[in-house]
């Protein structure tokens, strides 16, 4: 079943572009399977078992001209970063294969997807919170030890639980406040300050 807020399917390279020994590409959206059956016609219309790579000959789906051969992972929804049907291809790198491939998503039915779009649906679709989608960048960007170390903080949630412990102090104290004003002659006693004091 689709649970996704999004009907699309995008596609990105999610390492530097440019030479190097391997390159990953991502797809994410409802249409990811199909995606991934149109470009690996070896695998015969069925999906991988989930989360295990396989090395798989990746192929043009109008042209059928082999384009590489890389490693292949199927993450089923809710299951992944975006909490939608996404694939993983490991190809390898340069400037050439990678590109073909993408071009061989967008003839799959895919498109290219804008800067942080994939962290963007893990937002909406409730994987990540805000804190921790700016952790991300932070991770990407940081240059230094300590920014390091605050971004994971941050990625493991770490802000994120104090925020939500005083947002529950927070609305403790307005619940007393509250039955003080709307309740005061009930045969209880008035909150008494002190209580109120505490839980702030």
């Amino acid at each position: 079943m689709n649970t996704s807020l999004f009907q699309d399917t995008i596609a990105a390279l999610a390492t530097p572009a440019g030479r190097g020994a391997v390159a990953l590409l991502r797809l994410s959206g409802p249409g990811a399977g199909d995606v991934l059956l149109s470009i690996c016609p070896s695998l015969r219309g069925a999906l991988p078992r989930p989360r295990v790579q396989r090395l798989l000959p990746i192929v043009h789906p109008e042209t059928t001209e082999l384009l590489d051969r890389g490693l292949v992972t199927w993450f089923p929804e809710p299951g992944s970063y975006t909490g939608e049907n996404t694939v993983e291809v490991t190809c390898h790198g340069g400037v050439v294969t990678p590109q073909l491939i993408l071009d061989a998503f967008r003839a799959a039915g895919a498109r290219m997807a804008l800067p942080g779009e994939f962290t963007h649906r893990a937002v909406l679709n409730g994987k990540l919170d805000l804190l921790q989608a700016e952790a991300v960048l932070d991770l990407i960007d940081g240059r230094s030890r300590a920014l390091h170390r605050a971004a994971i903080n941050q990625l493991d949630r770490g802000l994120s639980h104090r925020i939500d412990r005083l947002r529950g102090a927070v609305l403790q104290v307005e619940a007393l406040v509250v039955y003080g004003i709307d309740f005061p002659e009930e045969d209880e006693p008035p909150v008494p300050p002190a209580r109120i004091r505490e839980a702030a």
